[in-house]
């Protein structure tokens, strides 16, 4: 689901059609799920630094018309359930920046104290999901790579990217990089399934 609001949708989608317009080769597709934000949030005596997730930069813009919002107006804006969305909210509770004034009602605290520097959300849980759905995808392409390796008897790790890049292009682990590719064909080589020489990956004799 699409956890910005629309407001950062178009925002995104300008930047990409500028960009399109300097590299008219190449295009940009945002994965608007993934990454960090970085946000400073104004208040009448100081700003306030974070660094959090996509979907708690969404949660915090609700708050950005009004001062109050229903925890089930932010369920349904950001696409989970109200308990996960209750969990979300105590980060901004924890943090000084929202209290909870009644049931599932939230509103933006009046005096927000001094963070002390930029307060950064812990997505370790979130960056090792992403790590996992990674994996799986390589290694759904085993198959393919060690196809490659036997028709032209040896490969490079720039050759295997460039290949599973294009069919990796929509993941929703973003872009394939080199080094997760090297990673897993090392990992092929610890289980004996290549070797590697002479900075190629071949079939082991």
């Amino acid at each position: 689901k699409q956890w910005y609001q629309r407001r950062v949708a178009i925002y995104a989608g300008e930047y990409q059609a500028a960009y399109s317009e300097l590299k008219r080769s190449r295009t940009l597709e945002w994965k608007l799920n993934l990454g960090f934000v970085e946000l400073d949030l104004e208040f009448e005596e100081r700003t306030l630094s974070f660094t959090v997730s996509p979907v708690q930069a969404t949660i915090i813009l609700c708050f950005e018309e009004s001062e109050k919002c229903h925890a089930d107006t932010i369920s349904n804006t950001v696409g989970l359930s109200l308990s996960q969305t209750r969990k979300k909210l105590a980060f901004w509770v924890t943090n000084g920046v929202l209290k909870e004034t009644s049931k599932d009602m939230f509103e933006l605290e009046k005096e927000v104290k001094e963070s002390g520097g930029m307060v950064v959300e812990e997505m370790d849980s979130a960056m090792v999901k992403i790590e996992q759905v990674r994996e799986e995808e390589l290694e759904g392409y085993t198959n393919f790579v060690m196809g490659l390796i036997n028709q032209s008897g040896q490969i490079t790790v720039d050759r295997v990217h460039k290949m599973l890049s294009l069919l990796l292009s929509d993941s929703v682990a973003g872009q394939l990089t080199q080094e997760e590719v090297k990673n897993f064909l090392d990992k092929k080589v610890k289980q004996k399934l290549l070797a590697f020489t002479g900075g190629v990956y071949k079939k082991p004799k």
